[in-house]
């Protein structure tokens, strides 16, 4: 298979991918190597000389032009695809670092939610297929950064339900071609075919081939399938490690003297992951990088990884979507000494006036700033 010019941020993304993937999904399941680069692309954004290096040879990419591929793939997101990338922190309890921190204006910047608010943000994010963010929100959580993608994408054709429990294709539903990788040998393809613009290619390998290098040729033939150069098919006369062979003769209308006719078999399925990314490649240099914005009396700081994951493939179609999150807490305890307690009560057992104004997050709505949007009055007798 010919490997293209390997250069650019698809490819950059994808040689990530697929060392995410190995260390990552190491058994049955799902993940997203994307999902993960975009967090660190944001976090090389703002890290110190040394790990900004360190992150850069993960990425792919400098840490300018990494953060402008994730500004632009939120801006102008895939038809069949819902990305969002989110950085919740709690400024009081941070160091006045984190100001000189900029994010993309498309990456959503606010307070720190609770775990309701969490759970509902990856909700929201992936259409219902994850209901749970992957980490928990605690009273000492000062700073999380998540990402999500989903999508939701239906075969151009059904297809067959087989009396196996398998699916069947044939030319009419997906695409069959075998293919000689550079990381696996030769490897069989499916890919049925869709209208959005987002192809699910299955690709099987010879049984004595490594799990890790299957992966890695998964993503070659991707990449080849989406690039303008397609691939070129290895012609196929005999049985395979995953194909077989039959030929007759018989009389029809054609214009070559040979004529394949491809059918597939795939399973129907659906897989559910967790995964811990604390070893996952770059994310121990991005925790460590993040922690630099606890105080010093909160230190040393308590970080964390996750990603939850899931996707099923069905006759009808295939969805997937994919949260990823890293945080930290703060795990120091205060110093004891002597202080001065003033103690202090309001009572607002009269009649008051609220007054609920807008201010500027960064987030659009520049011009709102300082407008009152609501005034009310208020009569605690009035009951």
């Amino acid at each position: 298979m010919d490997p293209h010019q390997d250069t650019g941020a698809a490819a950059a993304v994808r040689r990530y991918a697929v060392r995410f993937d190995s260390d990552v999904v190491a058994g049955p399941g799902v993940g997203s190597g994307l999902g993960a680069w975009l967090l660190l692309a944001l976090v090389a954004d703002q890290a110190e000389p040394a790990d900004r290096r360190l992150l850069e040879e993960q990425l792919g990419l400098p840490a300018g032009e990494a953060r402008a591929v994730l500004a632009a793939l939120l801006a102008d997101p895939h038809p069949a695809v819902s990305p969002a990338v989110a950085r919740w922190a709690d400024p009081s309890r941070l160091t006045a670092e984190l100001a000189g921190w900029a994010v993309p204006d498309a990456v959503e910047d606010g307070p720190l939610p609770d775990q309701a608010g969490a759970d509902r943000w990856a909700a929201e994010r992936t259409g219902g297929l994850i209901e749970t963010f992957p980490l928990e929100i605690t009273e000492l959580t000062r700073l999380v950064l998540a990402s999500a993608l989903a999508t939701r994408i239906s075969w151009r054709t059904p297809l067959e339900q087989l009396d196996d429990g398998g699916l069947g294709t044939d030319a009419t539903t997906a695409r069959h071609l075998v293919l000689e990788t550079r990381a696996a040998g030769p490897v069989g393809v499916v890919a049925p075919t869709t209208t959005s613009g987002l192809a699910v290619v299955s690709v099987v390998a010879d049984p004595a081939v490594p799990r890790e290098q299957v992966v890695d040729a998964a993503h070659e033939v991707a990449a080849g399938l989406a690039s303008p150069r397609l691939p070129r098919a290895v012609e196929v006369v005999e049985d395979g490690h995953a194909w077989t062979v039959s030929e007759h003769r018989e009389v029809r209308a054609a214009f070559q003297d040979v004529v394949e006719e491809w059918t597939g078999w795939v399973p129907a399925w659906r897989l559910v992951s967790q995964h811990d990314l604390a070893d996952a490649p770059g994310f121990a240099t991005a925790l460590g990088s993040l922690a630099r914005y606890v105080r010093p009396e909160e230190r040393p700081a308590d970080t964390e990884a996750r990603q939850a994951a899931v996707a099923a493939y069905s006759a009808t179609g295939f969805e997937a979507a994919a949260v990823t999150a890293m945080g930290v807490r703060a795990t120091g305890m205060p110093h004891e000494q002597e202080v001065l307690v003033r103690r202090i009560h309001l009572r607002l057992d009269r009649p008051h006036a609220v007054v609920a104004v807008a201010l500027d997050t960064g987030q659009g709505g520049a011009a709102w700033h300082g407008l009152p949007v609501f005034t009310a009055w208020v009569d605690p007798a009035a009951g």
